[in-house]
């Protein structure tokens, strides 16, 4: 009798260590990506200011029988300005961990260098004169705070996030003919929209490769108008869209 009670009593031990080591396993699983963390992302961007602007009709720009100069010079003040850029970025952020699922919100500074100019010039149907004519858009930073939401599998998480960003743009118009010259320039800050999708891999320690995609989005960058002979009525309407494309990678550390 005595026997079978300390088989039992060792079975009902074994049991019980094994159901708490389990838990404690379950428990490390479910909180391997839960914390905060921060990090720094390299990568390469491409972006397009996409301008919408116009030549107005009105007392210096013609529009008869003879031609159209704002005809003629709008499809050329409205081709992208578009370039490759390197860029960098600080992340941080928190997540929460419900068995495979991972919620939170990520923090993005990020850096490039965007300065492109689109130059052109030619002459005037109506009237045979030259004409150039110079638009430059210029953005060194962005920064955006966007809810999360990821799959983890072992050491994987796959994650998708979208939400609000900022960024500055400074855009410069200079034109001139034989008769007029002006130099138009707005600074301005822009809310947008980013969204990312991307993938990390969990080393040792809480450090964490990853690689995302990140696109954004910011409408209405510029808002003006261009005057070139000092009178009451403009001679130039400005407005344009920005966008760009970042595929990066990144080392995180989680705490």
């Amino acid at each position: 009798m005595r026997s079978s009670t300390a088989i039992l009593t060792t079975i009902f031990t074994a049991a019980i260590s094994s159901t708490s080591f389990t838990a404690v396993a379950f428990a490390d699983e479910t909180e391997k990506w839960q914390g905060m963390y921060g990090g720094i992302a390299l990568g390469g961007a491409y972006s397009a200011a996409m301008p919408d602007s116009r030549a107005l009709v009105n007392d210096y720009f013609v529009d008869d029988n003879t031609g159209s100069d704002p005809g003629q010079l709008n499809p050329l003040l409205n081709q992208d300005i578009e370039d490759l850029d390197f860029t960098a970025a600080a992340l941080f952020g928190y997540d929460v961990q419900s068995g495979n699922m991972v919620y939170g919100f990520e923090g993005d500074l990020s850096f490039m260098s965007f300065s492109e100019t689109e130059a052109i010039s030619g002459i005037y149907n109506t009237n045979n004169n030259p004409f150039n004519s110079e638009l430059k858009v210029e953005s060194d930073f962005s920064f955006s705070l966007r809810p999360k939401i990821g799959y983890a599998v072992d050491n994987y998480l796959f994650h998708a996030s979208f939400g609000p960003s900022i960024s500055r743009f400074k855009t410069t118009h200079k034109f001139r003919d034989d008769a007029q010259s002006m130099t138009f320039s707005d600074t301005k800050t822009v809310l947008g929209l980013s969204s990312s999708i991307g993938a990390g891999y969990q080393l040792d320690d809480g450090w964490v490769l990853r690689g995302d995609y990140l696109f954004s989005y910011y409408p209405g960058i510029v808002d003006g108008s261009g005057y070139l002979n000092a009178g009451s009525n403009p001679d130039f309407d400005y407005d344009a869209d920005f966008m760009s494309h970042n595929i990066r990678f990144a080392l995180i550390k989680r705490f």
